[in-house]
Parts: C-alpha cells; sequence; structure tokens
C-alpha cells in the first residue's frame, strides 16, 4: 500500500521542482506511484509485487499497479459507504485507472455510545459483510478484506462460517 499520496502539504519544498506547490498537487500522486515501481525495480521484486494507490493522476495509470478505493465507512450509501467504493470502481475504469479495489466491509467504523445513533455509530454488521463480499466477488482484481478500525466492533469474516 502507497498510501497518503493525495495528502500533499501546502508549504512543501519539492527537490527540482520551483513552482508554488499547489502546482504540483497533481503531479504529486504520480511521482510517488514512479519512485514505488522504480524501487521495486532496482530491489528486483517487481514482477512479483503489486502494489496500490488511493491517489492518482492523469499519467499515473502507467506506473502503478493498482488503485484502492480508501477508507469507506461500514455502510451501504454513496457518500463513503458501499455503493461509494462501486461508484469509484466503475469511474475509475472508465477514466482509464482500470484495476482497482476496495476493502471488503469499508473501514471506518464509528462507537460514540453517548452521540446519537445517526451521528455516532457506524457498525459494519454480517449483512453488509456479505454484500461486500458479493461485489467485490465481481468487481474487484484483488480481493482484500480488512478487519476495520475497530474489530471487535465489527462483524468479520471470521465470525461466522456462513460468510467465509
Amino acid at each position: 500500500m502507497c498510501d497518503f499520496s493525495e495528502y500533499t502539504a501546502m508549504d512543501s519544498k519539492f527537490y527540482n521542482f520551483d513552482g508554488p506547490p499547489e502546482t504540483y498537487h497533481n503531479r504529486y500522486p504520480y511521482e510517488w506511484a514512479k519512485i514505488n515501481k522504480e524501487a521495486l525495480e532496482e530491489a528486483g521484486v517487481a514482477d512479483e509485487t503489486i502494489y496500490f494507490m488511493r491517489a492518482g493522476s492523469t499519467f499515473s495509470p502507467s506506473v502503478t499497479s493498482l488503485y484502492w478505493m480508501g477508507d469507506q465507512l461500514v455502510t451501504y450509501d454513496a457518500y463513503d459507504g458501499l455503493q461509494s467504493a462501486l461508484i469509484g470502481l466503475m469511474n475509475g475504469g472508465i477514466s482509464g485507472f482500470s484495476l482497482g479495489h476496495s476493502d471488503i466491509g469499508g473501514y471506518t467504523a464509528v462507537n460514540y455510545p453517548k452521540v446519537p445513533f445517526d451521528e455516532g455509530h457506524f457498525q459494519r454488521d454480517e449483512e453488509l459483510l456479505k454484500r461486500w463480499i458479493e461485489m467485490n466477488a465481481f468487481s474487484d482484481i484483488v480481493y482484500r478484506t480488512h478487519p476495520s478500525n475497530l474489530p471487535d466492533f465489527n462483524a468479520q469474516i471470521w465470525d461466522n462460517p456462513q460468510i467465509a
């Protein structure tokens, strides 16, 4: 996982680039992917390694093995849940980022018991996990689960033999 190239600091100073940092922002994900590819080639493991990025720009697909949709909420919604992962995969494919995946079941759970349910509680149940498994079976190049940021709070593939 070659993460966080989307977080280019606006006060950054770059080697061999004299312009303002905001003009380098969209180029940075490409450069980050390129240096990862070069490191794997120099190590002699490029042909046996898949690395994935969460960010990209116009030329990134030429230097990236795979894309990842990010840390979705453990929900069905279109803003940051299961539906948004599918939308991201389809939009990526149409835009030239054809190899992608999402974390099965989502990643980000929230459990703030003192906050009203709609605002402070996002928990993955078995049904959501099953639906995400079904989606990824047909949409993703990599079939990868994630226990989430709150593993004991969420349904897991190992909790029930019917899930896995």
